[in-house]
């Protein structure tokens, strides 16, 4: 297990910046050629200075700065739909993203609601697969995150159901991302000695080749030993294994408990999602919450009743700062619980 999560973080609304790293590197990489050319050493530096700004600010935004708040330390309840392996959904420069993600349906809906027919019945957990106002008001569209499912065997057709998309984080990123930024420094540095007349092309491009050869070599190592993100590391050990829906259908899959950050991710085509995801537990609910059919308003009440309120409390006690102060307190600080080894309050001898 490893808590790769801690790595990561989301921004408010007011702090979000679009990724500017591609702008920064291109007119990095123009600057110094021509300051190569005509060799002028203060055009190096900034050139240098351009390209560090770019490895920072894209790790900037890989790390966080493309998830926006919405509200933090949730806790949801949904039927689990998809598993995703890391790695199964991403190709070219996305493979950096090591992410275990899945897939759940709001509780206690059916796969064949719609994000209006979920909306129009469930005034408590719709707002997780709904545009929210703050991405809104910075102009970022809202495309959702959806599962394709057949309607039924009698028609055969097939329904995109919305779902709330859940990462489970690996380190990759922010591993690899320590490398480049310590990486960019000699990279500059070539940039501002390429620049001093004295130097020939050929002595650049040399030096360019062995911090890109270094940069490389120690990226594929980090890449390779890193920690990919991992159920089992925010999965309540007594859950056992989680099984999704029918793929094809929709129905079944166990119903799970979710606690993370809610967020808008911008580095998609925008939708919502817990990211990162801090603890998942499997309940047993009563089989009138599987889903099997749309849910009605007077069922999404009883389940906040039954199952979302008194579970999300319960889960919630950890963050709760009376447990917490508690919790360090000298009586509670016992690494064996008194109940086993028998101690008990000091009282008078004899």
């Amino acid at each position: 297990m490893a808590n790769c999560q801690k790595h990561y973080h989301c921004v408010p609304p007011a702090d979000f910046k679009p990724m500017a790293a591609a702008t920064l590197a291109i007119t990095a990489v123009i600057l110094g050629v021509i300051s190569g050319a005509i060799g002028n050493p203060i055009g190096g530096a900034i050139s240098g200075a351009l390209w560090i700004a770019a490895v920072f600010d894209l790790c900037r935004f890989l790390e966080g700065g493309k998830l926006i708040c919405l509200d933090l330390k949730v806790c949801v309840i949904g039927r689990l739909v998809e598993l995703i392996p890391v790695g199964q959904d991403k190709s070219g420069f996305d493979k950096m993203d090591d992410d275990f993600t899945f897939n759940i349906v709001m509780s206690p809906h059916s796969s064949i609601e719609s994000v209006s027919d979920v909306a129009a019945t469930d005034p408590f957990q719709s707002r997780y697969i709904q545009q929210q106002p703050g991405p809104d008001g910075l102009g970022l569209g809202y495309e959702g995150e959806s599962v394709t499912f057949s309607k039924g065997a009698e028609d055969g057709g097939s329904l995109d159901t919305e779902v709330l998309h859940n990462e489970v984080k690996g380190c990759r990123v922010h591993d690899v991302c320590i490398v480049l930024k310590i990486m960019a420094f000699p990279t500059a540095a070539v940039a501002v000695v390429c620049s001093i007349p004295v130097f020939g092309s050929l002595a650049c491009l040399i030096a360019l080749a062995i911090v890109a050869l270094l940069t490389l070599i120690i990226g594929g190592i980090v890449w390779a030993a890193t920690h990919n993100g991992d159920l089992n590391d925010v999965l309540d050990p007594n859950s056992g294994t989680l099984d999704p829906a029918d793929p094809k259908t929709g129905l079944g899959g166990d119903v799970i408990l979710i606690r993370g950050d809610w967020v808008y991710d911008a580095g998609h085509g925008g939708w919502n999602e817990i990211h990162p995801v801090r603890y998942v537990q499997k309940l047993d609910v009563s089989a009138e919450f599987n889903g099997d059919t749309p849910a009605s308003a007077e069922l999404v009440e009883r389940f906040k009743k039954e199952v979302l309120d008194p579970w999300c409390f319960e889960v919630g006690k950890t963050d709760d700062p009376d447990v917490r102060d508690n919790q360090k307190k000298p009586e509670n600080s016992w690494k064996i619980h008194p109940s086993i080894d028998g101690c008990r309050e000091p009282g008078p001898i004899g």
